[in-house]
């Protein structure tokens, strides 16, 4: 005889298909990702589309947004500075009140954050919009390396952290495509509205992982509010330890140097290939093809074309984040940082000497995959540096350093490049790229030669 059917929630319509789904699928596990981090990243996945958006069309239709040129550069780097005090705020926010409190706050304020790119009547509303959004973005991108970690077993945690960060790049795409052909079809206004309809999407993913928190093993430690308030552990050690590095009194110094040696790596890396190399690989077209661009299979693509289709490449090369973080898990997370940083290398050299301008350009894709791998291996190894007490304080430590090399790298590279070569631009970084993975390799030595353990 057969059974019951198990009720679908049909009988209660849409909102009980939702209820009833927001009320398991945190739980369960997907196979390649326990459930709980494959919710987080559909959410930040989800809200993201409405940044990624506006670096595509301000730039292109000034006008429509009431500002002036001189102050795109101010917009676009805003959220990224505002970071650099955002990141310990969100730790703070997250061993006050957890995870779920402040993450569901992120995700309301940026869909008002990309209403506000329609709506906003001036500089000064859109500036706001992108201060707040950079606060959202520390929120969530913490959440998901706290959830990572927290919920996923430390011999997947690259893996993890590279399908963290595909879910973002594969948000920003459809937020740059999509809001692109939208912006252009429909208007300001009405794009917007659409993307931050979009990411409405997020609402129920957010149900999802508030209601699945009771279904998992309880977080250790300040990342959720202390058992009978009892205080988080207290920073010690001079400025740069406390406000960058958060070392507390249990730390050895052998972590310590280990972790300031990932930070630093992180920085320059992040300086390097995200702030000056994607920032200025335009203007190395420009000078390398001039106004008129290029022939592709016989098809003539303008030079800001090839540059969007090369900088795409970086994005669509951290949709592999899973399989190059596996590699990491494997083989060694320091490894990996000592495999693929040296192609990355190679990238930014062949920039500056571009004797053959075909594989320089064909060799770019290679360095973006190396620095996605490079990425989600070292996202992991900071995961397993941080004691778990303070995982949320030295992640967003982390995520600061990374911030600093973004935001200063284009800024730096264009003050040196109005007073020398675009060449000698990409060798100083090359340099730079070169002595950070030296101190890098001479501080996790014997991580790398013992397996990974000292």
């Amino acid at each position: 005889m057969i059974g019951e059917l198990p009720d679908w929630g049909w009988g209660k319509g849409w909102g009980g298909m939702v209820e009833l789904w927001a009320m398991s699928a945190g739980s369960r596990s997907y196979g390649f990702a326990p459930g709980r981090v494959f919710v987080v990243t559909a959410i930040v996945g989800a809200v993201i589309m409405g940044d990624s958006m506006i670096y595509a069309v301000l730039p292109s239709d000034v006008s429509a947004f009431g500002v002036s040129a001189g102050l795109v550069g101010v917009l676009l780097s805003a959220n990224r500075f505002v970071r650099l005090a955002s990141n310990p705020l969100a730790d703070r926010l997250f061993r006050r009140f957890g995870v779920e409190g402040p993450l569901a706050a992120a995700v309301v304020l940026s869909i008002g954050t990309t209403l506000a790119y329609g709506l906003g009547p001036g500089f000064a509303v859109l500036l706001i919009a992108r201060l707040l959004w950079g606060l959202c973005y520390s929120i969530l991108r913490l959440g998901g390396y706290v959830t990572v970690l927290e919920e996923g077993r430390e011999r997947d945690r690259a893996r993890l952290m590279g399908l963290f960060s595909g879910g973002q790049r594969a948000g920003s795409i459809v937020g740059v495509l999509l809001g692109g052909i939208l912006f252009d079809v429909t208007g300001r206004l009405a794009s917007f509205a659409i993307v931050a309809g979009l990411g409405v999407a997020a609402a129920p993913l957010m149900i999802n992982f508030w209601r699945s928190r009771g279904g998992v093993v309880e977080h250790q430690g300040p990342i959720l509010p202390a058992k009978n308030n009892a205080p988080a552990p207290e920073e010690d050690g001079s400025f740069l330890q406390g406000m960058l590095l958060g070392r507390s009194s249990s730390e050895g110094e052998g972590r310590t140097a280990r972790l300031l040696a990932l930070f630093l790596n992180s920085f320059v890396f992040y300086f390097a290939l995200g702030g000056i190399v994607v920032s200025t690989l335009g203007f190395f077209l420009s000078e390398a093809l001039g106004e008129d661009g290029a022939s592709v299979g016989g098809w003539m693509l303008g030079t800001a074309t090839l540059n969007g289709i090369l900088l795409a490449t970086n994005w669509i090369a951290a949709l592999g984040g899973p399989i190059l973080g596996h590699m990491g898990d494997r083989i060694g997370r320091e490894r990996v940082v000592l495999l693929a940083a040296p192609l990355s290398i190679g990238m930014v050299l062949l920039l500056a000497f571009p004797g053959t301008l075909a594989l320089t350009l064909l060799w770019l894709p290679v360095g973006f995959i190396s620095a996605a791998a490079l990425g989600a291996s070292s996202d992991a190894l900071a995961g397993d540096l941080a004691p778990r007490e303070r995982r949320s304080t030295v992640m967003s430590r982390y995520a600061t350093w990374q911030d600093l090399g973004s935001a200063f790298g284009p800024l730096i590279g264009y003050l040196v490049l109005g007073v020398t070569s675009l060449t000698w631009v990409y060798v100083g970084n090359a340099c730079l790229m070169g002595a950070s993975l030296l101190v890098f390799a001479v501080v996790f030595r014997g991580r790398v030669w013992g397996g990974g353990k000292e």
